[in-house]
């Protein structure tokens, strides 16, 4: 279909009062090179209102003075002057990592990923929502720590309740966090620190007042907070997280824990969202009576296959280097239970074997087997 063409002597918007385009005789121009031409530059608009006052705005120059961009309490790990969420599944350890990371900080060790902790022990402010202060105590004895460097948030009744939709037990917070230099607040948990619905997108309004008070004093806040209920095999995502979106929106970094292995001892400490660059390896670890031993993390165990089970039987029936006839091979597997298409998918996809043509009278008659020696 041929290109529409405006005529040579028309003066575009020349009835209307518009800015007129000029066409040059006898040069014709399609239509969307006319409108690029419209459409070039910006139109002369009145910006404002009548309704406006005399002010001043801020520029992010002005922010930048005060916000020196993102620093880590845990390299990759834990930002200051943000919100990190501790998700998991109860029961998962989640409460005691916490207090280790309270703990490398109280004593100025190193952290949960071999990074080096801060240069000398500070404090830590510790705020427990559920009720559970006789098992940090316990932890605190077996584990050796200097308790009078947790500090929690009232001292004339340590075992009072916070409740973040307060104003006045905000301020506490802050003031605190302020006058003992904290670097560290641990909120255990997010559940039993206010009275309103965690399905509800309100609960936003308790994480950003928490943000505010992140971002004022630049600590790094840490929020335990429980999985939704998952079914089995689950895998922990960033959508575990139980409530309302608006939840997971406001922290910054999220890290789940959560056990691969349901057999085994060994928790999966990874980096489930942020906005804040790669994500870092994940850590194993396991609860002891010490204290928490770091190592690799561990991975779902893979379910015994019958290709698994086939791989096992020919390795023991073959050695490396010598080579036997498929047809006996098959044979024998098939008595002990085997089928012949498992051991020939295990043949070529484990063990490596590539079958070797036995001719006879120029046509394949047999095929040979030999397991690599490498």
């Amino acid at each position: 279909m041929p290109r529409p063409f405006l005529s040579t002597t028309t003066r575009i918007g020349e009835s209307n009062g518009k800015a007129t385009l000029p066409v040059s005789p006898g040069k014709k121009r399609t239509l969307g090179e006319v409108l690029r031409a419209l459409n070039r530059g910006t139109d002369a608009v009145v910006i404002g209102s009548e309704r406006c006052s005399d002010v001043e705005a801020g520029s992010m120059a002005d922010v930048m003075e005060r916000v020196a961009g993102i620093r880590y309490l845990v390299r990759e790990w834990i930002p200051f002057a943000l919100l990190t969420m501790l998700l998991g599944p109860p029961g998962h350890a989640k409460s005691a990592f916490a207090l280790w990371l309270a703990r490398t900080i109280i004593t100025a060790d190193y952290w949960f990923n071999h990074t080096r902790g801060p240069d000398k022990p500070g404090f830590v402010l510790w705020i427990d929502t559920e009720g559970s202060a006789a098992i940090t105590v316990q932890r605190i004895r077996d584990w050796g720590l200097p308790a009078e460097k947790i500090k929690v948030p009232f001292d004339d009744d340590p075992l009072a309740t916070i409740n973040l939709a307060c104003a006045a037990h905000l301020e506490r917070i802050e003031a605190v966090i302020t006058k003992y230099g904290i670097m560290l607040v641990i909120i255990d948990s997010l559940r039993g620190a206010h009275g309103g619905d965690e399905n509800s997108s309100k609960v936003a309004e308790v994480l950003q007042s928490l943000a505010g008070i992140a971002e004022r004093t630049k600590a790094a806040i840490v929020i335990v907070h429980h999985t939704r209920k998952m079914y089995a095999d689950e895998e922990l995502t960033a959508d575990s997280s139980r409530g309302s979106n608006a939840i997971v929106a406001m922290v910054r970094s999220q890290l789940g824990i959560d056990k691969p292995d349901k057999d085994g001892e060994w928790f999966r400490l990874q980096m489930l969202k942020e906005n804040l660059g790669l994500k870092p390896r994940p850590i194993g670890f396991r609860v002891t009576d010490t204290g928490l031993e770091f190592g690799k993390a561990p991975e779902k165990p893979r379910r015994q296959t019958e290709k698994d089970d086939a791989e096992k039987w020919l390795r023991q029936q073959m050695k490396p280097g010598k080579v036997y006839r498929a047809s006996e091979i098959l044979a024998e597997a098939r008595e002990n239970g085997h089928s012949e298409r498992t051991i020939r998918k295990a043949v070529t996809e484990r063990l490596g074997i590539r079958p070797e043509p036995v001719r006879k009278d120029g046509k394949i008659a047999e095929w040979d087997w030999r397991v690599p020696e490498s």
